[in-house]
């Protein structure tokens, strides 16, 4: 599954790349005769002014913090027989990810993804437990303001997430009971996940487009917003059902600084 989310996040910013390169194409100039060859004569019939309009649109990468509820994991861990897992999985974890997007008239139509980077805790018994995880979505949005290369839009995101929680024991082990001993066990949890942000960019280096009120070149931005993940089957280990699994769905809020180009 994230694999498949990652997949999806690289297919996004390649053909936001595309359409940002197009764009950039349709801003050069349009150049035509001299005075010289025309004898300082206008052309007869007038030179076509009428073109294919430049296309708005955006591709960035973006770099952050989520918080995401690890309370119904942390409650299971803390009641697992023994004693052996005293320490809670944080919830606070660094993202990194991209979002790609076109602008057709007011309305923003793309996509983002990013992944939740590992975190992890030491446990007792030499055991260590982490998480990790990551999702992908498609977005819509409703462009607020756009003027001179600002750009502010609230975006509804519908996608898929998948998290992962791995138990391994770091103790010293022989060959043998290393290929004997399941010493790591992951359990996965993946569902349907809904967003809402708000997206806010700026052009800081660039040039002015054709398009009214709009600039082209790189810009910087931020996006804050929340996740709702409503999980498909509950939790696997190695594609089986788990049994007695906790609730869980990848629920929370992010914030996050983007760099990227486009024209808006």
């Amino acid at each position: 599954m994230n694999r498949l989310l990652y997949r999806i996040l690289g297919l996004t910013i390649g053909v936001g790349s595309l359409l940002a390169v197009r764009s950039a194409r349709a801003d050069d100039p349009v150049t035509g005769p001299d005075l010289k060859s025309t004898k300082g004569k206008p052309l007869d019939p007038p030179a076509p002014t009428s073109g294919v309009t430049p296309k708005l649109v955006g591709v960035s990468a973006f770099a952050g913090a989520a918080v995401i509820d690890m309370g119904p994991v942390n409650d299971r861990l803390e009641s697992t027989p023994g004693g052996l897992y005293p320490k809670n999985l944080p919830i606070l974890f660094p993202i990194l990810g991209g979002q790609g997007f076109g602008l057709f008239n007011r309305f923003l139509i793309g996509g983002s993804g990013a992944g939740l980077l590992s975190r992890s805790v030491d446990e007792s018994g030499n055991r260590q437990i982490s998480a990790s995880g990551a999702w992908g979505t498609f977005d819509f949005g409703y462009q607020l303001i756009r003027v001179n290369g600002f750009l502010l839009a609230p975006v509804l995101s519908l996608g898929g997430y998948g998290v992962t929680v791995t138990a391994s024991d770091k103790g010293e082990t022989s060959f043998a009971d290393g290929l004997q001993n399941n010493r790591s066990t992951s359990l996965n949890n993946n569902g349907f996940l809904t967003g809402l942000s708000l997206v806010s960019k700026m052009i800081v280096i660039g040039k002015d487009a054709h398009e009214a009120h709009a600039r082209s070149g790189w810009s910087l931005g931020v996006r804050v917003g929340g996740l709702y993940g409503i999980p498909l089957r509950g939790w696997k280990s190695d594609g089986t059902k788990v049994n007695g699994d906790p609730p869980f769905g990848l629920r929370g809020g992010y914030a996050a600084l983007s760099l990227g180009v486009g024209t808006w």
